[in-house]
């Protein structure tokens, strides 16, 4: 039986939820956008552990980055020849979009014999802040199911205008390194990546993954990686695995996930495998011509926008 329940975060006061079943457990964060925080299977971390829980953002957990992952070049977009400045309360925002750090309203949760579910949604809308920066009204729903196999997310985006608009859409998760990452190795797919200048802004050529970043051919320990690299050629029947001493998580992601960005820090518990609909400074990639290597998407008035990220788990049986 799976349980899902609705509480508030001891020390905090913040409202939390928790799904559990099947060995899993899973703890989220409505107010801090709707950040899966903790994730653990029979006890042991598949999520890093937050180091400091009241910093909203994207420095723990599963963060949610909607309607620009990653980066905007001097927060500065243009979307059919109009220029925009990507603002919330008059702060401008260089860094994966508007909603990572943003109360979402749980309008669904609930548990049966086979999992548990919780949804929760945010708007775009002209009369809040977020609406400032990026003036195409929207709503965001976001829903993750617990089941044995492991967790699954299924997003929404509605286009609440009467204009087409530009969006991407990631999510940004941060594994554990259980204390060893020399312990744990990943393996992406990829066999190309967008290179970058020296403020992490694509140049529009993609370069094969060789050497270092190379992690498509084999396993690679994570302490032996330092990437911070958007990789391209991800689809559906393709999947991305970390391996733990006991288990190994596998990732997979809708065909609209093309890119994973591998992020490997030396100086946190944790690393990423993000899977990521665009390439960084994507909306002005596009601009400039670079139509397919942006990865943008265009959603028309009226309609919506489905996708999903599986991150399944398996016990290791050998050595």
């Amino acid at each position: 039986m799976f349980t899902a329940v609705k509480g508030t975060l001891d020390g905090y006061g913040y409202e939390q939820v928790t799904l559990a079943g099947a060995g899993h457990e899973a703890r989220i964060l409505p107010q801090a956008g709707f950040n899966l925080y903790h994730w653990t299977f029979e006890g042991e971390e598949i999520l890093m552990e937050p180091v400091d829980l009241s910093v909203f953002g994207t420095k723990y957990g599963i963060p949610i980055l909607f309607p620009t992952p990653n980066r905007i070049r001097n927060a500065v977009y243009t979307w059919q020849g109009r220029e925009y400045t990507m603002t919330k309360r008059g702060e401008k925002v260089l860094l994966h979009g508007l909603v990572k750090d943003e109360p979402f309203t749980v309008t669904r949760l609930e548990a049966g014999e086979d999992s548990a579910v919780c949804e929760a949604e945010i708007a775009i809308l002209r009369e809040n802040a977020l609406y400032e920066g990026y003036p195409f009204a929207c709503t965001l729903t976001v829903r993750y199911t617990l089941t044995a196999a492991g967790l699954r997310m299924d997003a929404f985006v509605r286009n609440e205008d009467e204009r087409e608009m530009p969006f991407g859409f990631a999510v940004h998760p941060y594994f554990s390194k259980r204390g060893d990452a020399g312990r744990v190795s990943l393996t992406v797919p990829c066999r190309r990546y967008y290179e970058a200048d020296e403020g992490r802004i694509p140049t529009g050529r993609l370069l094969p993954a060789e050497g270092e970043t190379d992690i498509h051919s084999r396993y690679r320990t994570v302490e032996s990686l330092y990437l911070d690299h958007v990789f391209r050629g991800m689809t559906a029947d393709m999947e991305s695995k970390i391996r733990y001493e006991d288990i190994v998580v596998h990732i997979r992601a809708s065909d609209c996930f093309r890119n994973a960005v591998v992020y490997t820090p030396h100086d946190r518990p944790g690393f990423c495998i993000e899977p990521q609909t665009c390439a960084t400074n994507f909306i002005n990639m596009h601009a400039q011509g670079l139509v397919d290597e942006s990865g943008l998407m265009v959603l028309p008035a009226g309609r919506t926008f489905a996708c999903w990220v599986d991150m399944t788990v398996e016990k290791r049986t050998e050595a």
